[in-house]
């Protein structure tokens, strides 16, 4: 006799068992209505999923820019992203581009640009293309400008400091011609603001530097009138001291104008430099496969969600449809005061 022969099952034991065997059986006897109901499903939503708008997402990647030249002022956007809580490590600029690219400046530009498009025998804007029906020019820009900002998906890797853009549009050319649209008018976003700044650089360093013209000119007369009046100094402390601070003078007014008119002549530079800002790893391609509707992962989750949903109601329903019926029962037949009662 082996060491379990009359071994009994406790009475939780067994009534577990009973339990379960109650809620398979039921299961195992309708399993083809589950699995018709499940595919049923299945095929509703696949066939729903077909109604759906396709969709298309371009991609573009930006590479950080390192060349301080290209950048100029810039740089002065990193210390305005920093008080917004952006950080904008070693002065990378390309922090900053998931914020440019969705802001009006930019999409607005991208909007009103003309696209040869699959639904329009004419090239058409973004406005004429989606249509939003409102009643006037401005609520139709603001909702055409949503709606870009809604398709439209930007990522800032801070490891590699890597941008990347992705649009979905409804036609896979038009989705890769607005991406470099936009990328396109990224770039000339950031070197008009360089340009603009080196302007106003290079108008405030020309005003200062007349004026430190004009008081080196000063600290050299003052030098020179001083020495006509004092040919030997050598034998006078004071007169060698006078002498010093004067020299000290022109020397320092000299330094500062040398150095203010290197930077008004780089600043004039950077004014007229046409040179591209941002550096463009991937430009945007018509994508091959669709983004969306998944219709094999819709149909896939329909019918696993049928299927468990419908397996559980046959499995329990037996066992508590009679207290659901003797519930409602009661709900029907009691008055509005014994329930608020019970």
């Amino acid at each position: 006799m082996g060491p379990d022969h009359g071994r009994t099952l406790s009475p939780s034991g067994l009534a577990e068992g009973l339990r379960l065997q109650e809620i398979l059986i039921p299961m195992w006897a309708s399993r083809k209505k589950i699995l018709v109901l499940s595919f049923a499903v299945a095929v509703v939503v696949l066939g729903v999923s077909f109604l759906l708008p396709v969709y298309y997402k371009s991609t573009a990647v930006l590479l950080p820019e390192t060349d301080k030249g290209k950048l100029g002022v810039m740089g002065q956007f990193a210390g305005i992203a920093s008080l917004a809580g952006i950080d904008v490590a070693g002065g990378d600029i390309s922090a900053l581009y998931p914020v440019i690219s969705t802001s009006e400046a930019v999409l607005g530009r991208v909007i009103e640009r003309n696209y040869t498009t699959q639904r329009y025998p004419n090239p058409v804007n973004l406005i004429e293309y989606f249509d939003p029906g409102e009643d006037t020019p401005s609520r139709n820009y603001d909702a055409v400008l949503k709606i870009v900002r809604e398709l439209l998906e930007t990522r800032y890797d801070g490891k590699t400091q890597v941008v990347t853009l992705r649009l979905e549009m409804r036609e896979p050319q038009l989705a890769a011609d607005v991406l470099n649209a936009l990328v396109a008018e990224l770039d000339r976003f950031i070197r008009e603001e360089r340009t603009t700044g080196a302007s106003e650089q290079a108008r405030w360093i020309g005003a200062r530097l007349v004026e430190v013209e004009t008081e080196l000119r000063s600290a050299e007369d003052s030098l020179m009138e001083f020495r006509e009046r004092n040919r030997r100094v050598i034998d006078s402390p004071e007169l060698l001291l006078r002498q010093a601070r004067f020299e000290r003078d022109v020397t320092l007014k000299s330094a500062i104008f040398i150095e203010l008119k290197k930077q008004y002549e780089l600043a004039k530079i950077e004014e007229i430099k046409n040179v591209s800002v941002v550096n463009v790893l991937d430009y945007a391609r018509p994508p091959v496969k669709k983004e969306r509707p998944k219709r094999a992962k819709n149909a896939a989750l329909a019918f696993f969600a049928a299927f468990v949903a419908s397996a559980i109601y046959v499995g329990f329903a037996p066992q508590y449809s009679g207290r659901i019926r003797e519930f409602l029962a009661r709900v029907r037949g009691a008055s509005p005061s014994a329930l608020k009662s019970g």
